[in-house]
């Protein structure tokens, strides 16, 4: 029994460095294949978090359109903070602020 634990664990430990290697190798063939400049780089993480923002603002109307209440209202939709912080919509009184 404790000999089979082991070779389970060694098992595994092999898988996973194998999964890392796969990443790694994909990651060197991505930097070395594409001529990405850092200004590439920017520009795709910049486009990744509006579109984003996007699909945050389309689930939340998905799940409004979903739930068949007519009186809910969106009031509210941001970003996390990890990701920047960006308020979408905001429908908030100014005077309760």
């Amino acid at each position: 029994m404790y000999g089979q634990t082991r070779m389970l664990l060694v098992d595994r430990a092999v898988a996973a460095v194998a999964t890392a290697a796969r990443a790694a190798r994909l990651a060197v063939r991505l930097v070395t294949r594409t001529r990405l400049t850092p200004a590439d780089c920017y520009a795709a993480v910049a486009t990744a978090r509006f579109l984003a923002a996007h699909e945050l603002i389309e689930r939340a109307a998905d799940a409004v359109e979903a739930s068949g209440d007519p009186d809910i209202e969106v009031t509210h939709i941001s970003t996390p903070a990890w990701f920047g912080l960006i308020t979408l919509h905001d429908e908030s009184d100014e005077e309760t602020r």
